[in-house]
């Protein structure tokens, strides 16, 4: 759980909430083909049990994300463009500043 506090009061943000956020913010994105799979090996040594991973790190977030990205895709763009708008969408929504946005392209597929 996040939380903000301003001179209302204090707001929440549970972690469900951000992941749901930043999930709709990928899949919006150009080029990209969707999330990759977590392997029972990504559980076992980098414990991810979610191709999203939100933490907060000295009152900022750090947000790493595993995406399949399309064939024929300039891939720097694309995850650039990918690591832009969600830092952008994530601020904008729960005012809590993105430290980084680390995009991890674990697949290349077909369209």
């Amino acid at each position: 759980m996040l939380y903000m506090e301003n001179h209302i009061g204090r707001i929440t943000f549970s972690d469900h909430y951000l992941r749901q956020l930043t999930e709709q913010t990928v899949l919006q994105c150009f080029g990209i083909a969707g999330f990759a799979q977590v392997t029972v090996a990504d559980r076992l040594f980098d414990r991810r049990n979610s191709p999203i991973t939100i933490a907060a790190k000295n009152d900022k977030l750090v947000i790493d994300i595993h995406v399949r990205v399309i064939y024929g895709m300039n891939i720097p763009v694309v995850v650039r463009a990918l690591m832009h708008k969600v830092e952008f969408v994530i601020e904008d929504a729960v005012r809590i500043p993105v430290a980084h946005v680390r995009v991890y392209v674990d697949e290349i597929v077909e369209p």
